[in-house]
């Protein structure tokens, strides 16, 4: 907790540097770079250079466009400069600046074009360039791993990167490096999205067709994301064209697609939109099978642009329901509802740029009696979740470093409802957060240090947390050789996300603010790593990390067959490391990840379990996955691409049930005829066993046609080829294994105008 005079004296610091905005920075140049018609590149080069005279004079100077396409260059001298812009695949763009007082502002337009040469600067982005923690994921990305789709899929490639652990095929989870769903923060254009993966695993509110750009943090992230203690997943959707009309429809036997897009007022604002629905249900009763899973999404985007701005507004919408088992008698639905602007801009009287966003976000799941879970008052557990955010970021150049500093305000509603008719209980929050931070990226030499710091507002009091974050990067022998990185942090989480630790498979998540007699989960990150260019073609990441996180909520175990938010404070704390080797020569791509992670639950005030006499106060959770090995590979020969990925995982830990019984109540004469009791499942121990290894190979071919004007394209494969029974979980309740899916061959179209 900070002092208030302590509190006035940060911000009156804060002020001062931000507020001395001098000349003796030097000058910069800024703009975004943006593709003709398709609007910005992410990870695009731009370089500069001095000129006198007619030739270069001075040290070429470059930067790398960020996800909204933005770039800046400062620290320079008035005078002459010559830039260039390039991006893989688009022709060089060149212009000549009189660089004076105050920023220039220059956004150039890329035209498509064929091969390039290499470019000054090494943009960052590939499955092996890992840097403290952060993945930089582009579109071609996504469609490097076979997915059931014409398209990819961010859901698809997330999985496929080391430290990110499924449960299942199903339940639309994602546990990052020993840090669970609700502990990750993902962002929309600046709006969180609280469940945006689908309960089919291979989809996401995200197809590879909406994603401009991704930056995923498995880690040691910056002082900007707050909020969340293990992961964040930040998505800048792209923009519609502003030149033409065009629309895509596509036909499979997992979903069926319509989308398009185009200009609002022709070169500068546009429009896009999507919907997608699930057809596995119907398709699967129509040949006798019952699969009960459902799913739809839909999007809408507006944006508009100018040399200076970009700014957009959007839409989204999840549905999905279903049954994880179509044995189970439970159903579980879940809704999500998305709506937020954003305004990137580098004014003409400023120094550098501003991103504003504001958001209204909603999540509403529950899960109940098959028969009966659409209605409300039929679901056996209900959650509802509402945050409005507010955020306003400023970043600038102060000569050769840059300051980034900004503000968030949110309010967050819950509302759960959980117990059967005789324990019924009905509960709700109100949290009213925010948060300030700074941090400044340092370059000294080949190094770059960027630290900073989050003043952080706790719920249900006046005081604020410090969160000091560190991240830094080494380049020994320039931008294209071999990278050091590595990243610390402290972090704060007060929304608070229960499951029920023994169901494994159970998607529900009831939302609300930290339990009575807990304060907010914190947690310690610190990692390492390196990403090392062997030679043309051939780059190796690793990474090392150790991550504890206190005051995590976690039921206590009931024999019950019953949800309880009833918790007992626990540490979780996890290590590992993990491997990944990239190789792409001519028309062959070849990706090899290995993952290595222990993660351990420990109880602090309390056992988890009490069970013969005997306590058990820890235990390994059932995303407790020690070893998994993924390879994938792309063979793309022009009209015929082809495509496999083989996943290999050590079993995940379950609970071997000991015993049943039947309890009767001990108070009065119980009608044992009418009223035997409740079942009970006696546990030895909490997840005292482990599953069988787990190991799936999924292929895929696709070629594209010509159909008049539009084109045709056509993808065949299958979903685990060689048809092995991997375990989906045990339910320990009815002594039951259930599978995950079996070998599933597809066949999808997709049809695009010109």
């Amino acid at each position: 907790m900070i002092p208030r005079p302590g509190r006035r004296l940060l911000l009156a610091a804060l002020a001062t540097l931000v507020v001395g905005a001098a000349p003796v920075w030097g000058q910069s140049v800024r703009g975004f770079v943006t593709a003709s018609g398709r609007g910005p590149l992410a990870g695009a080069n731009v370089a500069l250079q001095r000129v006198e005279a007619g030739a270069p004079a001075g040290t070429l100077r470059g930067a790398v466009a960020d996800a909204q396409g933005f770039y800046e260059v400062g620290g320079l001298d008035p005078g002459r400069y010559a830039v260039r812009a390039t991006y893989v695949g688009y022709a060089a763009a060149f212009d000549t600046l009189e660089v004076a007082d105050g920023p220039t502002t220059w956004s150039p337009e890329l035209e498509p074009a064929g091969a390039l040469d290499e470019v000054v600067v090494q943009a960052d982005g590939g499955a092996a360039d890992v840097s403290g923690g952060l993945q930089k994921i582009r579109p071609a990305d996504l469609g490097r791993i076979p997915s059931p789709d014409v398209a990819g899929d961010l859901a698809v490639y997330l999985q496929s990167l080391p430290g990110v652990v499924t449960v299942g095929d199903r339940g639309g989870g994602l546990f990052v490096r020993g840090g669970t769903p609700a502990q990750n923060l993902v962002l929309v254009d600046g709006a969180p999205v609280f469940q945006p993966f689908h309960a089919i695993g291979f989809f996401s509110a995200f197809p590879e067709d909406l994603v401009g750009a991704a930056d995923f943090y498995a880690g040691g992230y910056g002082q900007k994301y707050t909020g969340r203690v293990s992961s964040v997943l930040d998505v800048t959707l792209r923009e519609g064209s502003t030149e033409k009309l065009q629309a895509a429809g596509t036909v499979g036997p997992f979903v069926v697609t319509a989308q398009g897009e185009g200009p609002l007022v022709k070169g500068t604002s546009s429009w896009i939109a999507s919907a997608r629905t699930s057809v596995v249900e119907p398709l699967a009763e129509a040949v006798g099978v019952d699969v009960p899973l459902r799913f739809m999404d839909g999007l809408v985007k507006v944006s508009t642009a100018s040399a200076a701005s970009r700014c957009s507004a959007h839409a989204l919408g999840t549905y999905d329901r279903g049954r994880l088992d179509r044995e189970s008698e439970d159903a579980f639905e879940w809704t999500n509802l998305v709506v937020g602007g954003r305004c990137i801009s580098a004014p003409s009287g400023l120094d550098g740029r501003i991103d504003i966003a504001a958001s209204v976000s909603h999540l509403d799941s529950g899960i109940g009696p098959a028969t009966e879970f659409l209605r409300s008052d039929g679901r056996e557990r209900a959650s509802r979740l509402t945050e409005g955010r507010f955020s306003a970021d400023l970043s600038r150049s102060l000569g050769w470093a840059r300051l980034q500093f900004g503000a968030r305000g949110s309010m967050i509603v819950t509302r759960y409802r959980f117990g059967d008719d005789a324990t019924a209980r009905e509960e709700g929050d109100f949290l009213l957060g925010g948060a300030a931070h700074v941090g400044l990226e340092v370059p000294l030499g080949p190094l770059t240090v960027s630290p900073g710091v989050a003043l952080v507002m706790k719920p249900y009091s006046e005081s604020f947390g410090l969160e000091p974050r560190i991240r830094a990067s080494l380049l020994p022998a320039g931008p294209r050789g071999p990278e050091l990185s590595a990243a610390a942090g402290l972090y704060r989480q007060s929304l608070v996300g229960l499951t029920d630790e023994r169901d494994a498979a159970s998607p529900f998540i009831a939302w609300t603010g930290p339990p009575p007699g807990f304060d907010e989960q914190t947690a310690l990150h610190a990692l390492a790593g390196a990403t090392v260019p062997l030679s043309r073609g051939l780059r190796v990441g690793i990474e090392g990390y150790a991550r504890r996180i206190d005051g995590l909520p976690i039921p206590i175990w009931s024999a019950r067959t019953q949800f309880t938010v009833l918790p007992v404070e626990a540490r979780s704390t996890s290590v590992g490391a993990d491997a990944r080797v990239e190789w792409q020569r001519g028309p062959a791509y070849t990706y090899v990840s290995y993952a290595y992670g222990v993660t351990e639950y420990r109880a602090v005030d309390g056992p988890f379990l009490v069970r013969g006499g005997r306590s058990y106060d820890r235990y390994n959770p059932a995303h407790d996955r020690r070893h998994q090995l993924q390879v994938a590979f792309q063979l793309d020969l022009g009209r015929i691409e082809a495509g496999a990925r083989w996943q290999v995982g050590s079993g995940l830990p379950y609970t071997r049930p000991y015993g049943f019984d039947v309890v009767v109540p001990p108070f009065g004469l119980p009608e044992v005829t009418t009223d035997p009791g409740y079942p009970r499942v006696v546990f030895e121990r909490p997840f005292n066993g482990r599953l069988p290894a787990y190991h799936r190979l999924d292929v895929s071919v696709g070629t594209d046609l010509r159909v008049g004007d539009a084109a045709l394209d056509l993808r065949a494969g299958a979903i685990n080829t060689y048809n092995r029974d991997n375990v989906f979980y045990y339910d320990v309740f009815r002594g039951r294994r259930v599978n995950q899916l079996p070998l599933i061959p597809y066949v999808s179209a997709r049809l695009r105008t010109p």
